[in-house]
């Protein structure tokens, strides 16, 4: 079915189909109907609706019954019973339903009796026209009584038929009367099945719910003749309200405007008789009534039915759950009779909108609903005003005055309210509020409103917008009201009412339509002008914009206006919506700062607000800069006492920095400005305060404080108060950090604070009172927690002054005069007893006072030293020649005297640094004692002193200390010079001796050195014989793993010079030097270093297939693996033996000869695709003359004679030379022809005739023979005898398929070009008398020519013809054959074709060819081609015989031509001819060949006609006359295409897949809708090819051309402007195409051929010209898909059609030019 044209088939049904009708079944169709009518009461809604639409203000509503077949009536005269039996047993007979409105008019009595005819009027209600046949759902023959006429509805099989009459006169009603008898109340029908009367509570819920919003005043409700209720509606005038200034009253859409607002109180009175309230209860269930008898029998009664009990163990209680199927009812006692009342009491808001649409919505909408939009329309909206939970919104009065709850249930929206469209409709609002609007258009039933379909949807929810907005006046409104009440009422006693009012407007999802809700609440929301809503607040009514979302209480804030907390709590949701809508926000810093700003705070407000900030900034609600921020500006009033009016302190919380530890600072003490009283800090956690950013006072920061005035004039004189700051300072002592401690240094030091018995005194001019060694010293005054360690850091003093102990030890006491001076003994111990507590000054005095004596080889008498001078007493210390203390008693480092010594610098034994300067002058004066002695030390010492820790310092000694294998002692070396691996001795390295190196890590000796300096070394220097070269590389071997962590050095190894490469050496002076074979040299030799060459460039190997080219070493597998790490290899790769070839390729040549250069040659060709990635490597190969060449040389000059005289039965020329040459690219030729080579070979030098190296060398760019030579046939005149062509050609035919069959059967069939068909109708043969090519080498000037046999040639429109001589030469024959038959002809192909060629048959089937099978099976396939060719002549002489009938031409009957390798050009045709063929002009066709016509002629069989002067003329005018209908259909079947993809292929064109073609379906594939653009009051479409990236822009010009130019031949032709469009590919050959009738034309052809010279006016012709026949060619497409004869007749026929309009229209083309 894809390819079926339905358009064009459903033309063709208009046309010709037969007419007929479609009929209804219209019982069917209302049954129909009446299935989306399902809902309860429809039938009365519809009528109640119609008398609204009528202007009726009553209706009366009356059931006639049956009497009951089964239940008597009772024999009573109490009317409430009789009432109750009829409501109770009575079945419905009749439904009569009146009303006082208008009475029907003609156009009523019109509609009435049609389907789908709603009425007109706008201001009404009903649309559709199908809601009066509800009443069918009933009823099968309705009667209608309006006015002076009556209608009766009656069925005539599945047909509803009216009739109409008139009243007589003067007995006409103002009432209208809908009669309508129930169905199945009827005996006489098969469906008789009388129905119960309704539920009379429920109908008047009903009847009380609808009454709502119609324009009734009052509805009655009849049983037979009894009125059993009434419904009556009073409304007062309405009042205007006011619309906020601050809501939009146009809708988003703009197709609404409110006008005005009205509010209306109105209530609704019910009567109905106290029968109807229980008539219809169900009866109570036996079960029921036996659990009621048991609860009033009592317990007794309980605990006799126990006594019955199976099971004596308690029974589970069960929950009561109440009982299913019926109501629950209630009790209102036996006495029914009478009546009851009730009332309700309703608010209406009531909204006039003006409506402004457009025509063509307002068209749209009146199609839909058959009448217009109404220009003025209502909405009227509902709400439960608020009241008192526990009391009823309905009052009532009577025997079942409960009742009036249930019949007013619906009426107010206290679960949910709904969409009223008259009627309340299944939909619900979202908000608890009715919502009345008659112009809403509903679905169908009514029951829902349409928001699906386009115009309608959009019309209601314009609707809902307004009902949006009439919702939030209703709300202002109410705020209004709250407003009233706030300067009388607290705020907390409003609540209710607003949490009320919130709840009213909080959307909840609507049903069943979610959308209808979710529109409504956004036109709430969004009918703001700005982003606020009026809401009660702690400040009253206010924009919610000025309130903040509750918070806790804050006292500080008292100004703020919040949300009460009561308030969101009960209106929770609404608060949600609120604050997700940006209505109100959260209270931010900006309301808080403005709290703060505004006045300053008392101590209690000052603490709420500390402590609110602290669980803020602690719950992460406040970050520490918003802290700050506020505290900047909060000030408090401080200090005042209670009742006092003056100002206090001014605390201003920005200034505060720190806080008080009342555990460390006593809080009655003085503190700085910057510290927060305690009184406001102490309840707040020390986490919250340090949180502020405030600090604790710290000791220093107080102590600054009280260390300035006016407190430090108090503090030098107060012993109190000085030891009070003391005391605190002492006990937070251990708990400072050093600075803080220096610091308190620094502050107290300089002050008189300390109290001593002397008086106060500076710390440092005090002293501890242990200190007794005089008595008139200060000592300290003990005070509260006072520490040593405290006063002793204060610089109190432990000890006596060391220049006042040496002052009052030399002066002699009067009292002491016999007692002599201390000496050193006594110094020792008195300051060894003292020598914790010494001062660090006095020690560093002490250390640096030359005090004690020594003993050494150098000590003068009487010489005293400095402690740090002297070594511990030690014989061994002597031996070295180093002076040590003299004592008088015994040393021992660990008593008190002891530890004095070391501490003032006395060295127990020499450091390493000193036993290498004692090594070092040993080394020096050549004593070899003392050098072995201080060497014995070291070792023997050298874990006891610990000279592991100095080993660092003495591996980077300068001195030499060390003694080496090289050289004997006294000469020595530094640590860092020497080694300790013995081959390290090959690059000239010191090696320690071998009696030290075991100790050699205790002088921090490397085992080996550096391996940068060791190839430094060896790049200085290389090796200078095989014996260095083999340790030094073998050495660094086993640095491998050095090597690899300095890729750098392997860089630099690999391209040093640092491998010695060695030759023969001749000693004899008559052949002295290096080995040279120019030279004959004899005698003693030997191996010498010839060169140095880098590791790189040397190989390894045993193969020395280049030795004397390339350096070949050899090595110890130690040294070898060295030199392959770095670069050597063991055996040259094949880009190594590239790069070497290209610098010095002769060397090679003259090396290993031309064989073994053609061998590396064919390595290289193995590996050319690799080397060619080497770009630098390509270029050098280029450049270089590395491709071995020859030329065949000629002992003797020979003239060059024909082909056919050469003698080949030697192929090997004795007399030829051939001479190998090293040569570039440009100076080859690759001999691919070798016919050509034998005539130019003194000419050209040949590349080796080698498959890979011909691949190999064409990389270079060496050119082909072939290519070079230029050949030139010079065909001689057709002879008149052409037997000799006709049995060749024969020959060929049956031959050829013997030579294919081969290629076929082994599966090498791709490699055919063409077979033996295609040689039968393409190839032709013909005998000429001579043959003569021209063969001449372009680019050296050389020609020659010689006769053939047999050409092959291309001629320009008909084909391939072989031209041979009377007598050819086969193998000539088969050599031009072959290019033809096969892709890639070699020359056994023609050896092999010229066999097949000139053996017989039983020749070729002795050598094993089948030749009658093959033969056999070729001949039945051209018998069932023969046949198949019979029978489709025959099909067309049939179909031509029947065109006359259809009007279709007979040269339509000519068949598509053969494949031919060129079709006939057209304008935007491809190809090329083939490279291997000449096209030559054809001169030798009769000219009665000639013409496209004559081409047609002989295609048909035509071509024995001498002229077409004996035709049938009046054929020929029907021929054309059916041309040119077929010329109308075909531009009439042009069609846009709607498409805005074209991917899939519609035709292609056989003829043309191979050289690309002028509209094939390869072309244009896979286009794509790029844009669009206005032309001539339509839109045209732009295509895009898949590379295509141009922008609009950038075609502007270009198109501004070319669409006059398309859509001007469009108008020439006919054609529908919109069936032709416009594709711009570059990349395609495709001028233009035809797709299923719409035509698709090129840009990209038109600005490659035409743009340029469009503006002139030989260019616009030329334009039009080529446009015009391509139009054509595309029209034709529409009759003949392929490109064939029939399609060439229909474009030649369709240009000639329209070539005088095309002609007329030029000159408006080139109009201007």
């Amino acid at each position: 079915m894809a390819g079926v044209d339905f358009a064009r088939l459903r033309m063709t049904t208009m046309n010709d189909g037969q007419d007929s009708e479609v009929t209804v079944n219209t019982r069917a169709l209302i049954d129909k109907v009446l299935a989306r009518y399902s809902s309860e009461h429809t039938t009365l809604r519809e009528l109640i609706q119609n008398a609204s639409d009528a202007g009726a203000s009553t209706v009366i509503i009356r059931f006639d019954t049956d009497p009951s077949l089964n239940v008597p009536a009772p024999q009573t005269s109490d009317k409430a019973v009789l009432l109750k039996h009829i409501i109770q047993h009575h079945t419905l007979k009749r439904l009569i339903v009146s009303n006082n409105g208008q009475p029907f008019s003609t156009a009523d009595w019109s509609r009435l009796k049609s389907i789908a005819d709603g009425n007109p009027d706008e201001t009404k209600i009903g649309a559709f026209g199908v809601g009066f046949y509800s009443v069918f759902a009933d009823c099968d023959e309705p009667f209608v009584v309006s006015g002076d006429r009556t209608m009766a509805f009656y069925w005539k099989g599945n047909t509803l038929s009216t009739k109409i009459a008139t009243f007589p006169s003067g007995q006409a009603t103002s009432n209208t009367t809908f009669s309508l008898d129930y169905r199945q109340a009827n005996p006489a029908t098969p469906s008789y099945n009388p129905s119960k009367i309704p539920n009379l509570p429920t109908l008047c819920q009903f009847l009380a719910t609808s009454l709502t919003f119609v324009g009734l005043q009052s509805i009655e409700l009849h049983v037979d003749d009894v009125k059993v209720t009434s419904f009556t509606k009073k409304i007062s005038p309405p009042s205007d309200i006011q619309v906020p200034q601050g809501l939009r009253t146009e809708t988003e859409g703009g197709l609404m405007r409110v006008k005005q607002v009205t509010r209306q109180h109105s209530q609704i009175d019910a009567e109905w008789k106290n029968v109807i309230a229980t008539a219809q209860d169900p009866p109570k269930r036996a079960a029921e009534l036996v659990h009621t008898e048991v609860r009033n029998a009592g317990s007794t009664l309980k605990s006799f039915f126990s006594k019955f009990a199976s099971q004596p163990t308690p029974v589970p209680m069960r929950i009561n759950k109440p009982l299913p199927a019926f109501d629950k009812t209630s009790t209102y006692g036996d006495d029914m009779s009478g009546d009851s009342k009730g009332t309700i009491f309703l608010q209406v808001f009531t909204v006039e909108v003006e409506t402004r649409v457009s025509r063509s919505f307002a068209a749209e909408i009146e199609r839909a609903t058959k009448k217009p939009p109404p220009r003025k329309t209502k909405i009227a909206l509902l709400t439960s005003p608020y009241h008192d939970p526990s009391t009823s919104l309905s009052l009532g009065s009577g025997t079942t005055a409960e009742l009036a709850s249930k019949v007013f249930a619906e009426i107010l929206p206290t679960n949910a309210g709904r969409i009223f469209i008259g009627f309340p409709t299944a939909q619900t609002t979202g908000f608890l509020a009715h919502i009345s609007a008659p112009s809403l258009i509903p679905t169908v039933e009514r029951e829902n409103v349409d928001m699906n379909a386009r115009y309608i949807s959009t019309w209601n929810i314009e609707l809902l917008r307004v009902a949006g907005l009439a919702c939030r006046i209703s709300y202002a409104s109410e705020m209004a009201t709250i407003k009233e009440k706030v300067h009388d009422t607290p705020i907390a006693a409003l609540i209710p009412q607003a949490v009320y009012t919130f709840q009213q407007y909080t959307a909840n999802a609507s049903h069943p339509s979610t959308l209808l809700g979710e529109t409504i609440e956004e036109a709430f929301w969004n009918c703001s002008k700005e982003r606020t809503i009026d809401i009660l607040s702690s400040k009253g009514i206010l924009p919610s914009r000025y309130v903040r979302m509750p918070a806790e209480t804050l006292s500080f804030l008292g100004e703020v206006p919040m949300v009460p907390q009561e308030l969101a709590t009960g209106a929770v949701t609404f608060m949600v919506k609120l604050h997700e809508r940006g209505f109100i926000s959260e209270l931010t810093m900006a309301d808080i700062r403005q709290g703060l700003e505004s006045r300053a705070l008392n101590e209690e407000e000052l603490m709420e607000f500390l402590k609110w900030c602290g669980a803020k900034i602690e719950s992460k609600e406040i970050d520490a800069l918003g802290v700050h921020s506020l505290f900047d500006i909060t000030v408090a009033n401080i200090g005042l006492t209670p009742g006092d009016t003056t100002v206090g302190k001014i605390l201003q919380l920005g200034n505060i920095k720190t806080y008080v530890n009342a555990s460390r600072i006593t809080p009655t003490l003085p503190t700085p400005p910057d510290t927060v009283p305690f009184a406001f800090s102490k309840s707040i956690p020390p986490k919250q305060l340090q949180m502020f950013g405030w600090t604790e006072l710290s000791m220093v920061r107080w102590l600054q404080f009280m260390t300035t005035a006016p407190l430090l004039q108090e503090l030098v004189i107060s012993d109190k108060l000085a030891s009070q700051v003391l005391g605190l300072t002492a006990k937070s002592w251990d708990q400072l950090d050093g600075a803080s401690k220096e610091a308190i240094i620094n502050i107290l030091t300089p002050h008189t604070i300390m109290p001593t018995k002397m008086g106060m005194r500076r710390p440092q001019d005090a002293y501890f009172p242990t200190v007794k060694l005089f008595e008139d010293l200060p000592t300290v005054k003990p005070f509260t927690g006072s520490k040593d360690k405290f006063l002793q850091a204060l610089g109190v003093r432990k000890t006596v002054d060391l220049p006042m102990v040496f002052d009052r030890m030399r002066t002699q006491d009067p009292n002491q005069a016999e007692k002599a001076l201390w000496n050193h003994e006594d110094l020792i111990r008195y300051f060894a007893s003292v020598m914790d507590e010494l001062p660090k000054k006095d020690l560093d005095r002490l250390r640096l006072t030359p005090f004690l004596p020594g003993e050494g080889q150098t000590v003068q008498q009487g010489q005293l030293f400095k402690a740090e001078d002297l070594y511990a007493p030690d014989q061994a210390i002597l031996s070295l020649g180093l002076t040590q203390v003299k004592l008088p008693f015994e040393f021992r480092p660990n008593t008190r005297e002891g530890m004095l010594l070391v501490r003032l610098g006395l060295k127990q034994w020499p450091g390493s640094p000193t036993i290498a300067t004692i090594l070092h002058h040993a080394g020096k004066s050549n004593d070899r004692p003392l050098y072995t002695l201080a060497m014995e030390y070291f070792l023997q010492n050298h874990y006891r002193h610990g000279y592991a820790a100095e080993i660092k310092q003495l591996a980077s000694i300068t001195q030499p200390i060390l003694p080496t294998e090289q050289v004997p002692f006294p000469t020595l070396v530094a640590p860092f010079q020497c080694f300790t691996n013995e081959h390290a001795a090959c690059l000239g390295y010191p090696i320690l001796r071998s009696d030290i190196r075991p100790h050699a890590d205790k002088f921090g000796i490397q085992r080996d050195p550096d391996i940068k300096d060791c190839i430094q070394k060896l790049l200085k220097q290389p090796p200078r014989s095989k014996t260095d070269a083999e340790m030094q590389f073998a050495y660094l071997a086993s640095r491998s793993g050095d090597l690899d962590q300095h890729q750098s050095l392997m860089n630099d190894i690999s391209f040093a010079r640092i491998v010695p490469v060695f030759r023969k050496f001749y000693i004899d002076p008559d052949s002295s030097g290096f080995e040279d074979h120019k030279k004959q040299q004899t005698g003693k030799a030997e191996l010498r270093i010839h060169h140095y060459d880098p590791p790189e460039t040397v190989f390894v190997g045993r193969d020395q297939d280049y030795k004397g080219i390339l350096d070949y070493v050899q090595y110890g597998p130690e040294a070898t693996s060295f030199l392959l790490k770095v670069g050597a290899k063991h055996e040259p790769s094949s880009h190594d033996l590239a790069m070497l070839l290209s610098k010095n390729p002769s060397k090679f040549l003259n090396t290993i000869g031309h064989e073994r250069y053609l061998d590396l040659l064919r390595k290289l060709a193995d590996h050319a695709g690799n080397l060619w990635k080497d770009k630098n490597l390509v270029r050098t190969l280029v450049a270089s003359p590395i491709l071995l060449g020859y030329k065949d040389i000629k002992m003797e000059a020979k003239k060059l004679v024909p082909v056919e005289e050469d003698d080949f039965e030697d192929l090997e020329d004795s007399d030829v030379q051939r001479e190998w040459s090293l040569n570039k690219a440009d100076q080859l030729v690759i001999i691919d022809e070798v016919h050509h080579y034998t005539k130019f070979r003194d000419y050209v030098i040949a590349t080796p005739q080698d498959d890979l190296l011909e691949e190999f060398y064409s990389r270079f760019g060496v050119k082909k023979i072939s290519d070079l030579v230029k050949k030139d046939q010079r065909v001689g005149v057709i002879v008149r005898d052409q037997s000799p062509a006709i049995k060749l050609k024969k020959d060929i035919l049956e031959r050829v398929r013997l030579f294919l069959h081969e290629y076929e059967r082994d599966g090498s069939s791709k490699s055919i070009r063409h077979d033996g068909r295609w040689l039968a109708s393409s190839l032709s043969v013909q005998c000429v008398a001579d043959i003569t090519i021209r063969y001449s080498l372009a680019d050296r000037g050389v020609a020659t020519s010689e006769h053939r046999t047999a050409a092959e040639v291309k001629l320009r429109g008909t084909g391939h013809t072989l031209y041979v001589t009377p007598k050819y030469d086969i193998y000539q024959v088969s050599r031009e054959l072959v290019r033809l038959i096969l892709s890639r002809p070699k020359q056994n192909d023609v050896i092999a074709l010229e066999r097949i060629l000139t053996e017989s048959l039983r020749r070729l089937q002795e050598k094993g060819i089948n030749v009658e099978r093959i033969l056999r099976r070729k001949e039945y396939e051209a018998r069932i081609a023969k046949q198949q060719e019979l029978e489709r002549e025959h099909e067309e002489q049939q179909r031509l015989a029947e065109q006359p009938k259809s009007g279709l031409i007979h040269l339509e009957t000519a068949e598509p031509p053969g494949t031919p390798e060129k079709g006939i050009d057209m304008p935007g045709a491809f190809g090329s001819p083939e490279n291997n063929s000449l096209e030559l002009a054809d001169n030798h066709r009769s000219s009665s060949d000639r013409g496209v016509f004559n081409n047609w002629a002989r295609k048909l069989g035509l071509k024995n006609t001498p002229s077409l002067s004996g035709t049938d003329g009046p054929q020929i005018n029907r021929d054309i006359q059916a041309t040119r209908t077929n010329i109308q259909n075909a531009i009439k079947e042009c069609r846009p295409t709607n498409m805005q993809v074209v991917k899939s292929k519609h035709h292609q064109d056989p003829t043309e897949l191979d050289n690309g073609g002028y509209c094939t379906g390869e072309q244009w594939e896979n286009l794509y809708k790029a844009f669009t653009i206005p032309y001539s009051g339509r839109h045209v479409d732009i295509y895009f090819g898949k590379h295509q990236i141009e922008n609009p822009k950038d075609l502007q010009e270009p198109l501004s051309a070319f669409l006059p130019l398309v859509f001007g031949l469009a108008s020439i032709f006919g054609v529908d402007p919109a069936a032709v469009s416009i594709f711009l590919d570059n990349k395609s050959n495709t001028v233009a195409f035809n797709l299923s009738g719409s035509l698709f034309f090129n840009l990209a052809w038109f600005m490659a051929l035409h743009h340029a010279a469009y503006g002139t006016r030989e260019g616009r012709l030329r334009a039009l010209d080529s446009w015009f026949l391509t139009f054509s060619h595309e029209l034709a497409h529409n009759l003949v898909a392929d490109h064939n004869a029939r399609h060439s007749w229909y474009q030649q026929q369709i240009a000639i059609e329209y070539s005088q309009s095309f002609r007329a229209a030029l000159q408006g083309f080139t109009q201007g030019l």
